[in-house]
């Protein structure tokens, strides 16, 4: 998530922490002139709700975060509204960050798929389109110049919490707002909303009270006319008497430029700004920092310096709220395109006249990815994260977390987190894509040479990469005699209390088809001799001390118990045989197509599930929310006991049953057999959800 400002309030990014929405909005009415505002609050509130609520939705995201050197897929939500005639939907773009795929849902419980046309972080604004409905779709409209003035009554629609259709009324308390505290200096308010894009860099928000919670993030705030005037992006964690949008003229302008051309190009003149605030100064816009060898050094203007103009636009900015138009003013010039900027030297002296001409400005981080032959996640590095991290380098693939005992770690020398990967085997590695050679099986096996970049030093190192589901097998247990029961132990200091005529172990527990229970031995039976000898219960908690005793004999060797039944004494003799493997000693594996942690089927887990003892399938661990076998809503417990048209007998049959359902050409769905508290149910699978993200 990304710093903000503002501590003291607790802001927090609403969309990611959502649960799964449902249904968003009513369904889509004419579209229809907005009628002039009356005076009855209620009327104008109702209006508000029939212009634009029909045309909010839901948005559900599989989102593909990383840690431990791994993609994780999650399910998140948020809000967005349709805004064209051609099914785009604006919302935010911590909304669709890293999200893998979309699907909107309406007011009326349809559910489309949707595109991600582009997003722009610095704006955090995303464009979706929706797919599969006719068009031209019903829709929302911004407001075409807003003029809000505090206390001015707004309404926030979206799905807050994943609860389609609802709507919050507030009043507007600052129309245009930073999250700059009084207490706190503003140079490093753009340091602390994010560490490679400030979101918010561009614009003020408008500030309201009309409560909004994790789920309203990118849906819309809505005037008393029934128009867009913001879009929602940032609420209070404990309350919601504090809310931010963005103003609609801004999202308006940004939206146009991703349906337009799939991202924002923005210039700049390698300089930050701040306000004049406790500078003394009546006029211009002070120049904060300057980047080394950017535009603006290059002309000699250094920290200190006031810009006055900007051509013919005289620059002021007399507090902070004033310098994000300023910024946005320069992000807007043409790249190339020579601008004359009047500048007031800080050391004084005359003004005088320089001629800057923009750069491109950076890029957004570049994409990441989990690459699981090499055990990493990577990142394209780009120049200005390269310039950040002071790195001598501005291309190749930033190494972010690790999976422990993987191939990095484990790799001659090891490759460290933050380090910089340039080739593989003389391959220039700077984007993700780069690393399709090795992402197949390669045999014969071989080390793979990694050039890279770690504290200033260029290393090489060797590197064997791993492919396929990593399985766990454990280590192999010595066989060890059972009698098949659970015992309770009876001390001396407890029979008598409990009335029972000596000390050892209570029966509490026959498994189906053991030694004890094929001998006649009852539940409630206790147990006080092995061929014998005492069975001692040293106190009421170690009933292990009857397993150890136990296992001092052979495996199907026939032996004798002494005890009582309903005080009478009783000789069973029982044939003892091989104890089940616990759970720890069961083969596992990650299974990568699925998304999900799978084991073997032990002999507690048929006896727990109450399961015919050679009941065949594998019991399923965990789930990844995001990926396939999650959003099918499978769930640890389950027993998989078929897929597709294949069953399954144990782990090295998931594989080629997943691989023969997911290259069939139909159906568009893979039924999964599940076994879930003794009921047999059938799960579906979304072919399309196995696709792997592009790059």
């Amino acid at each position: 998530m990304p710093r903000h400002a503002f501590p003291a309030v607790l802001l927090l990014l609403a969309a990611l922490l959502a649960p799964p929405a449902v249904a968003t909005a009513a369904a889509d009415p004419a579209d229809a002139p907005v009628a002039a505002t009356t005076a009855d609050p209620a009327d104008a509130l109702a209006r508000a709700r029939d212009a634009v609520l029909p045309h909010v939705v839901s948005i559900l995201v599989v989102r593909e975060d990383f840690a431990d050197g791994e993609s994780k897929l999650s399910v998140g939500s948020g809000s967005g509204t349709v805004i064209d005639p051609r099914g785009h939907v604006v919302t935010n773009a911590h909304v669709t960050d890293r999200g893998r795929s979309f699907r909107v849902v309406f007011g009326d419980g349809r559910e489309r798929e949707a595109k991600l046309v582009g997003q722009d972080t610095a704006a955090d604004i995303a464009v979706l389109r929706v797919l599969g409905e006719p068009l031209p779709m019903p829709h929302a409209r911004f407001a075409a110049a807003p003029k809000l003035a505090p206390g001015d009554t707004v309404v926030a629609m979206g799905a807050p919490w994943g609860l389609s259709n609802s709507l919050s009324a507030g009043v507007v308390n600052n129309p245009r707002r930073l999250l700059v505290s009084l207490f706190e200096d503003e140079a490093d308010y753009e340091d602390r909303l994010a560490e490679d894009v400030p979101t918010g860099r561009y614009y003020a928000w408008i500030q309201h009270d009309a409560a909004i919670a994790p789920g309203n993030s990118g849906g819309p705030l809505v005037d008393r006319n029934g128009e867009v005037v913001g879009v929602n992006t940032r609420g209070m964690l404990f309350g919601g008497d504090l809310a931010f949008a963005i103003p609609a003229e801004d999202a308006r302008a940004v939206a146009e430029a991703l349906i337009a051309h799939g991202r924002v190009q923005r210039s700049s003149l390698g300089l930050r700004l701040r306000s004049l605030r406790g500078t003394g100064h009546a006029d211009g816009v002070l120049v904060n920092a300057v980047q080394k060898g950017g535009v603006a050094d290059r002309a000699g203007l250094r920290p200190g310096d006031r810009l006055l103009r900007l051509d013919a636009l005289a620059l002021d900015a007399p507090q902070a709220v004033d310098v994000p138009a300023i910024q946005r003013r320069i992000a807007e010039l043409p790249a190339g395109q020579a601008v004359r900027v009047q500048v007031a030297p800080a050391e004084g002296g005359p003004v005088r006249t320089v001629e800057l001409q923009p750069v491109p400005a950076p890029v957004a981080p570049g994409p990441a990815r989990a690459f699981a032959p090499f055990g990493m996640v990577v990142q394209a590095l780009t120049p200005a994260m390269a310039e950040r991290r002071r790195l001598p380098v501005d291309a190749g693939l930033l190494v972010g977390s690790l999976r422990a005992g993987g191939p990095a770690t484990t790799a001659r020398p090891p490759i460290p987190a933050g380090a910089v990967l340039l080739t593989a085997d003389g391959q220039a590695l700077r984007h993700p894509a780069d690393l399709a050679p090795w992402r197949r099986p390669v045999r014969p096996a071989r080390p793979v040479v990694i050039e890279f970049l770690a504290q200033g030093e260029r290393r090489i190192a060797a590197l064997v990469p791993s492919w396929g589901d990593r399985r766990r097998d454990p280590l192999p247990e010595l066989p060890r005699a059972w009698a098949g029961i659970e015992v309770q132990p009876v001390p001396p200091s407890l029979a008598a209390p409990l009335g029972l005529p000596a000390a050892g172990f209570r029966v509490t527990r026959l498994y189906p088809g053991s030694p004890l229970a094929a001998a006649g031995v009852r539940v409630g039976d206790l147990l006080v001799a092995l061929q014998g000898e005492p069975l001692p219960a040293l106190n009421d908690t170690r009933a292990e001390l009857f397993a150890q005793r136990v296992r001092e004999f052979e495996i199907g060797e026939r032996v004798r118990f002494s005890g009582y039944r309903d005080g009478r004494a009783t000789d069973w003799h029982a044939t003892l045989a091989a104890a089940p493997l616990p759970a720890a000693a069961l083969r596992s594996m990650e299974q990568r197509r699925l998304r999900t942690q799978l084991r073997e089927l032990g002999f507690f887990d048929r006896v727990e599930g109450d399961l015919p003892l050679d009941q065949a399938g594998v019991l399923v661990q965990a789930v990844e929310p995001g990926g396939p076998a999650g959003l099918a809503h499978l769930r640890a417990g389950d027993v998989i006991i078929r897929i597709g048209g294949q069953r399954i007998d144990g782990l090295d049959s998931v594989g080629p049953a997943l691989e023969a359902a997911a290259g069939a050409a139909e159906p568009a769905r893979i039924p999964l057999t599940v076994l879930r508290q003794g009921e047999a149910r059938i799960l579906q699978i979304e072919r399309h959800w196995f696709q792997e993200p592009a790059g």
